[in-house]
């Protein structure tokens, strides 16, 4: 099952190779998993100066428990686009970590008596 992403580009051109990137690497969050239930990229350039370009990517993981966000300011969109999914995914390996060693402490505790 594929991420639903919903891309809020604010008058932006994203390459089509940018875009298949995009695709790949929320396919590659959700392997083996089952707790995004979508995700949201949003595209905005910070400055209006011709000359000094910068752009914001903000990435919203739709996560169980909570939702995870990921967001960088780069004077390229490429770049802004690849570090907010690099702090996105950090966030994402640690909330699952979190509940996997929950869940592994959870059933030390659990005695079964015969």
């Amino acid at each position: 099952m594929a991420i639903n992403l919903e891309l809020h580009l604010d008058h932006l051109q994203v390459s089509n190779d940018t875009q298949n990137w995009i695709s790949k690497k929320l396919n590659g969050f959700e392997e083996g998993h089952h707790d995004i239930s979508g995700a949201h990229l949003s595209i905005k350039q910070m400055s209006g100066k011709p000359t000094v370009n910068q752009y914001e990517a903000k990435l919203t993981l739709y996560h169980k428990p909570e939702q995870i966000v990921g967001s960088y300011k780069s004077k390229s969109i490429p770049e802004a686009i690849q570090e907010a999914f690099t702090a996105a995914e950090r966030q994402l390996r640690k909330s699952r970590r979190a509940i996997r060693d929950r869940r592994k402490r959870s059933r030390k505790n659990v005695q079964i008596d015969d």
